[in-house]
Order: structure tokens, then C-alpha cells, then sequence
């Protein structure tokens, strides 16, 4: 592991992807031409495209496929990492919600495959059941980024805390938690769940996430894009809109937060 840069610029972005590929792919580079300097541009969940089952299945590729090259050249274009929030993989003919880590030079470093699929009734009593088009990973993923050590997490599984945990006894500083979050979910569980990741494990989280409705199911997200610190202060938020915000995450302040609560040295379980 590399020695640790004491700051981090962390660019979370918002999109309101649709069903069309190449017009997502276009708004999405009109956002980040006026992000600037930046280490890291984190994109949400399935960021380049939204909509049914069939399109998930129409626009699934493999990891060396035209969107990971999409992303290598973004990388170095902007000379940052590019956490993928998720793509819909193909492999062995089974798709799976898969989340990539990019380093500058282009070259994938982590790839995580989302643990808990996602299961729900909304109030009008439609089930989303993501088990219908994914597969399951099985498998956490934690990953270096010059010095910092990560978390990979999609979505859903930011209910399960003991994945969070793991992590954290891995000796994370930092999760992504890249999502499309429902607005009748976000709105009651979306921010309380990532102060209280951040404040259990007191490390940084990372939440880009999915805005507008799905031109398809018609399901609105919620948006509110989050960086939140290891004390639980929301440092960056993005309400509605396709937007980016940059915010700078310090080492420091998991270190004085550890030093004011060591919970972590107290566990017992």
C-alpha cells in the first residue's frame, strides 16, 4: 500500500440518466467539463443507463467493452480516478450490477459485484425486485487509492451495516456508496443511513446518486449527491439536477475523530 496523500479532492456527480446510451454519455461529459481539478469523479449507480430490464440486458458488456474504455480515456483525460458507480455487466451470460475503480492512467483496479439486490413495494404496490435482472456478487472489494484505503458498496447495501463493519476492520477511511435511491425510500432512510455509516465506522462516504424519473418504470430518485465526514457532517450535497460538486476530504479528520471517541478499539464483537 502506498503512503497516504493527507487530502483527497473528491468530485461527486449527479446524473438523470434515461434510456438512450449515447445521449446519457453525452450530458454526462457536458457535466464534467466544468469540474476542474480534481482526484476522483465518482459517478452514480447504473450512470450510463436507466430504464427497464430489457435495456439493462440490450446495454450489458464486459469489463473490456466500449463503456470501460469510455471511462479510461475520462480518467486520463481529467487525470483522476473514476469510481464507475455501477454498469450492467455481462459475463458468462448473467448480468451483474458492477461497480469499477479507475485509476489516472485508465487502468481498472477494483471491480465490485453488488452483494444485496435490491427488493421493495412502493406505495403504489409495485415491486421492484432487482434478483429479476442481476446477479448476485458474493464477494467485498476494498481497494488503494494512493494511500487511501476503500470500501466498494452499491445502493442497497447501505442497509447492511456489517459489510460497512468489515470494511472498516480492513482498515478503511473511506466507502463509495454509489446509488439510484428511490425518492420513497430517500427521503425517510437516504441521509440517515450515510451520516450513521459514516459515524459507526467514522470514515468518509462517498454517495453520488441518481436524480429525476426513470423514463421507463416511471420511479423518481431522490438525488441529494452526499460526502459525508467520519463525524457525520454532510461536507458536500447536491439536491435536485444534473450537477458535480468538488469538496476536499482530509486524513486528519479521521484521526482527531478517532481520537475523540475510540469506538473503534472498544468493540468487543
Amino acid at each position: 500500500m502506498t503512503t497516504a496523500s493527507n487530502h483527497l479532492r473528491v468530485t461527486v456527480v449527479q446524473l438523470a440518466a434515461g434510456q438512450d446510451l449515447e445521449s446519457n454519455l453525452t450530458r454526462l461529459k457536458h457535466v464534467l467539463s466544468g469540474i476542474g481539478a480534481t482526484d476522483i469523479i465518482a459517478l452514480p449507480e447504473v450512470f450510463a443507463i436507466r430504464g427497464s430490464d430489457q435495456d439493462y440486458r440490450a446495454n450489458a458488456q464486459a469489463l473490456n467493452g466500449p463503456l470501460v474504455t469510455l471511462l479510461a480515456a475520462t480518467a486520463r483525460r481529467h487525470n483522476a480516478w473514476v469510481l464507475a458507480g455501477s454498469l450492467i455487466e455481462a459475463s458468462d451470460g448473467k448480468c451483474y450490477n458492477t461497480s469499477l475503480l479507475l485509476n489516472r492512467g485508465g487502468d481498472t483496479v477494483a471491480a465490485y459485484r453488488k452483494m444485496h439486490l435490491f427488493e421493495a413495494e412502493l406505495d403504489s404496490g409495485r415491486t421492484i425486485r432487482e434478483r429479476d435482472i442481476y446477479e448476485a456478487g458474493n464477494t467485498p472489494v476494498m481497494a488503494d487509492l494512493e494511500g487511501w484505503r476503500c470500501g466498494l458498496t452499491i445502493c442497497y447495501d447501505l442497509r447492511f451495516p456489517e459489510l460497512f463493519r468489515h470494511y472498516s476492520a480492513q482498515g478503511a477511511h473511506l466507502f463509495f456508496v454509489p446509488s439510484n435511491f428511490t425518492q420513497h425510500t430517500g427521503k425517510d432512510h437516504w441521509e440517515v443511513l450515510l451520516r450513521a455509516r459514516a459515524i459507526e465506522n467514522q470514515c468518509f462516504v462517498v454517495a453520488p446518486n441518481q436524480c429525476g424519473i426513470n423514463p421507463h418504470s416511471r420511479v423518481e430518485s431522490y438525488g441529494n449527491s452526499m460526502v459525508v465526514g467520519p463525524w457525520g457532517e454532510i461536507l458536500a450535497r447536491l439536491e435536485e439536477g444534473e450537477q458535480a460538486a468538488t469538496v476536499t476530504i482530509d486524513l486528519h479528520d479521521i484521526h482527531r475523530t478517532r481520537r475523540r471517541i475510540p469506538a473503534l478499539e472498544h468493540r468487543k464483537i
